[in-house]
């Protein structure tokens, strides 16, 4: 269960949010599939964290922040009047701090489900 949570969280979920922002912004289409794909992102990346102690959870995200921060800076243009007030960079940043806080509330769920299965295997 822990592997899996390490590969789903080190997906660039920031990162591919805003180049799917910023792609359908361009072509000048709806973003449909943002929405979605992000609350399932959280979901599942929350409900995983649960059998995983919380300084890893941070590690891994300030990972995944940077590296979306990186990727961003090489495949999305920094168009200032798409991302005010907080530059590009910023808004990456600010969605990967809303994906941690998701993704930490439904940690607090999960790992009472993993601690409640833990203590019945004894």
């Amino acid at each position: 269960m822990r592997t899996l949570w390490l590969i789903i969280s080190l997906i660039p979920a920031a990162f591919l949010f805003h180049y799917y922002e910023y792609g359908q912004h361009i072509k000048r289409e709806e973003a449909s599939f943002l929405l979605t794909s992000s609350i399932l992102f959280v979901l599942v990346a929350g409900f995983l964290a649960g059998s995983v102690k919380l300084r890893y959870i941070f590690f891994v995200n300030i990972i995944t922040a940077l590296l979306s921060v990186f990727l961003a800076s090489y495949f999305i243009a920094d168009d200032g009047g798409w991302f005010k007030p907080l530059g590009r960079d910023g808004a990456v940043i600010f969605v990967s701090l809303v994906f941690l806080i998701g993704q930490l509330i439904i940690r607090l769920f999960s790992h009472k489900l993993f601690m409640r299965n833990e203590s019945s295997r004894e």
